[in-house]
């Protein structure tokens, strides 16, 4: 799954400009600020209806306009036609259509072009925070297992619920009423999470092997509540102390997990390069447990990778993506730091003051 054609209007500082891409390697050149990030900003949007930089959507449209629109065409590159998806964000909310149709759940998005993204305007696996870490898990099964999504909806409801028989201080009874669907649906959402990080386990030694020869990473995965007692017994001794803060503050809605190098936190132990090299690897490996579980492929898009990584990194992780046959957008100050010379059908693209040309 790639995307095949992109028209953006009054994105960020991006007027209007209608785009072809390759299905492999798609370099974009440009200074500093001249809208290189803010294009694979605009690619991310159409594949998660979010930014990877901005808090408020409103930061998004370009200054002086009113709304900004965003439409892809995203499909198998041999069939050319591709399906779009079209996105417009205006003060007072936002439009998605499919095909044509108006979605209602961004939820059925996912799926459609899945899209991986590292950039340092961007929090990571390693200091993005709990939240960020359960999002990155969360949207990967999403992909990866059909199922997960439906019982993630599940517990998110019956969690809503039972937050508001706390917050409203309700009796007990009332309040373990939802406890059946939340430790249900919670027993569900662990198995699907440790099943996947064993599943991840082989792809993620074999990338950090590649890009940090002789490293040694494990995975630490927590479900949100204490090791070695169950979920149902942990409710039971907190609800006085939830009824009084109001939420439920056990449950895979807290889960987390670390990266550890040789049984340390890599932060403190790794310099920032191999830091930035761990989290792509994260992410290759990601992709590559993806493709294995013949999920369609999307894009993946590296923002500055010439940037703390030195060349022989820039080329492990290059030829890792060109083997999983993969689109990928990577964006530098000069073409010079990356080699395309092993990609078929590379563009290369230049970007300045927001305006955005293929060049050859």
């Amino acid at each position: 799954m790639a995307l095949l054609s992109f028209e953006i209007h009054n994105f960020r500082n991006i007027q209007n400009s209608p785009l072809t891409f390759s299905p492999g390697l798609n370099l974009v050149t440009g200074k500093n600020a001249a809208g290189k990030t803010s294009l694979l900003e605009a690619i991310y949007c159409l594949g998660r209806v979010r930014s990877f930089r901005a808090s408020t959507s409103g930061q998004l449209i370009r200054y002086g306009q009113s709304a900004y629109r965003l439409v892809g065409r995203v499909g198998q590159w041999e069939g050319r036609g591709g399906m779009p998806i079209g996105i417009e964000r205006r003060a007072d909310g936002l439009q998605v259509h499919l095909d044509g149709q108006p979605v209602k759940r961004l939820s059925d998005l996912a799926g459609r072009f899945p899209v991986q993204v590292f950039s340092a305007d961007t929090p990571t696996i390693l200091n993005g925070g709990p939240r960020y870490r359960r999002q990155a898990l969360d949207w990967a099964l999403f992909h990866v297992e059909q199922a997960y999504r439906e019982v993630w909806q599940r517990y998110s409801r019956a969690l809503r619920q039972r937050n508001a028989a706390l917050r409203a201080q309700q009796a007990p009874a009332e309040i373990r009423a939802w406890d059946a669907e939340l430790l249900e649906t919670a027993a569900e959402m662990h198995r699907f999470r440790s099943t996947y990080f064993e599943a991840l386990r082989p792809y993620l030694v074999e990338e950090i092997e590649c890009l940090l020869p002789g490293a040694e990473i494990s995975v630490k995965y927590q479900p949100g509540w204490p090791a070695n007692t169950a979920l149902p017994e942990v409710l039971v001794q907190a609800l006085e102390k939830d009824r009084a803060r109001g939420h439920t503050r056990f449950g895979p809605h807290r889960a987390d997990f670390s990266l550890l190098f040789d049984e340390h936190s890599i932060s403190a132990h790794c310099s920032r390069g191999q830091q930035k090299a761990v989290t792509v690897g994260f992410l290759l490996a990601q992709v590559k447990l993806q493709r294995a579980s013949e999920v369609p492929m999307g894009a993946f898009l590296l923002d500055d990778l010439s940037s703390e990584l030195d060349a022989g990194h820039r080329a492990r992780i290059l030829g890792a993506l060109r083997e999983l046959d993969t689109q990928v957008f990577v964006t530098a100050i000069d073409d010079s730091a990356i080699d395309a010379a092993d990609w078929r059908d590379a563009r290369r693209f230049h970007v300045e003051h927001g305006n955005i040309r293929e060049t050859r």
